[in-house]
């Protein structure tokens, strides 16, 4: 073969394997009409829940470890098994997004109906008290500033089923809110870690917008209680509060924003019971040693809680807590009416 020949047959080597890249790329991720990006997560096994207690407590020293938030309802952990494939918004649903949904249907959301949401109150004094219900407060005007990019914020549960029923019957294709159990696989993207960059908190300032030095020079105290270091004016993000689509690395799934900015609202309801409930059938289909994957996990049917509220599950932290509350295994929880300023959400599209 003569150089010449060589050199082409090299050539169109190399694009026979972009173009082979480039497909599998395209079969990974697609925009739908809204011109969201979906990434394509394939079925798989993992273990949910907090997984190496000792280590977590060694890495985040200078965090305020509350062990009825973390132990008590991210443990024990259990084998689930995902038996279908689905697809994942690469971002949170963004005020854009939001918008176009609105003005396609007209629909008023809870803050909106309520006409009040639940916003940052830097001046309380007491902690819990920094989010009160704020008269006008809405997803248009959660008390900062926001662009298109931005996520939608004071979003509710119900809100977040609305845009999902609409967007399905818009296209012919079911969407919904994540699971827990999905939502957790795909922020993962199979790691075992705190996060999905590691175990160290320091870690996470490059892949989320957490409470942070930027924060902690406009309101010290609400971060300086949450984690005592890091909080030099150089280690700001810039963002003190949301942070537009895409700030931040993504995962090894190409999927952003799953540490920090909004927590997200899931399908599931809510239960500090369930991993023990979850563990217990894992055993009981297997063995104490070898537990079975509880295939398909959608949380618990019912429980006393909810005679007093339908409370859903919330994945991811947000900007307003540090990097402990953000990590892959975190849970929280609000009523199905509840429109926060620090709470969002991110959609699914069932495999066709």
């Amino acid at each position: 073969m003569t150089r010449r020949a060589l050199l082409l047959a090299l050539t169109l080597l190399q694009l026979s394997l972009w173009q082979h890249q480039m497909r599998a790329e395209e079969n990974k991720l697609q925009r739908n009409s809204l011109g969201m990006s979906m990434i394509h997560v394939s079925q798989g096994e993992f273990e949910m829940g907090m997984l190496d207690e000792h280590r977590l407590k060694l890495e985040h020293k200078a965090s305020a470890y509350q062990r009825e938030i973390h132990d008590y309802v991210e443990k024990p952990a259990f084998p689930v098994r995902l038996s279908h494939d689905y697809w994942i918004g690469q971002t949170e649903v963004t005020v854009s997004q939001f918008r176009t949904f609105v003005e396609a249907t007209g629909y008023q959301t809870d803050a909106e109906k309520a006409g009040k949401a639940w916003v940052f109150q830097p001046n309380e004094k007491e902690p819990l008290d920094r989010f009160s219900l704020i008269e006008g407060a809405n997803w248009k005007s959660p008390g900062f500033e926001q662009t298109d990019n931005h996520p939608a914020t004071c979003i509710s549960w119900h809100d977040a089923q609305a845009f999902c029923q609409w967007l399905s019957k818009q296209e012919g294709i079911a969407y919904r809110l994540p699971t827990e159990a999905e939502w957790e696989f795909a922020c993962r993207a199979g790691t075992r870690t705190s996060y999905f960059c590691g175990e160290e908190p320091d870690s996470v300032y490059a892949v989320g917008n957490v409470a942070d030095a930027t924060l902690y020079a406009l309101h010290p105290e609400d971060v300086l209680r949450q984690r005592t270091v890091r909080l030099e004016p150089g280690d700001g993000d810039g963002f003190a509060f949301t942070s537009p689509a895409k700030s931040f690395q993504a995962n090894s799934w190409g999927i952003y924003d799953t540490h920090g900015n909004v927590w997200e609202w899931c399908q599931d309801k809510y239960s500090d019971r369930y991993y023990d409930d979850m563990l217990s059938e894992a055993r009981k289909k297997g063995s104490r040693t070898q537990p079975e994957p509880i295939v398909d996990p959608q949380g618990p049917d019912n429980t006393p809680k909810h005679q007093h509220g339908d409370w859903r599950s919330l994945r991811g932290g947000s900007w307003y807590v540090a990097p402990l509350q953000c990590r892959s295994s975190v849970r929280a929880f609000a009523e199905a009416h509840d429109a926060f300023s620090y709470i969002g959400f991110r959609i699914v599209r069932q495999e066709e």
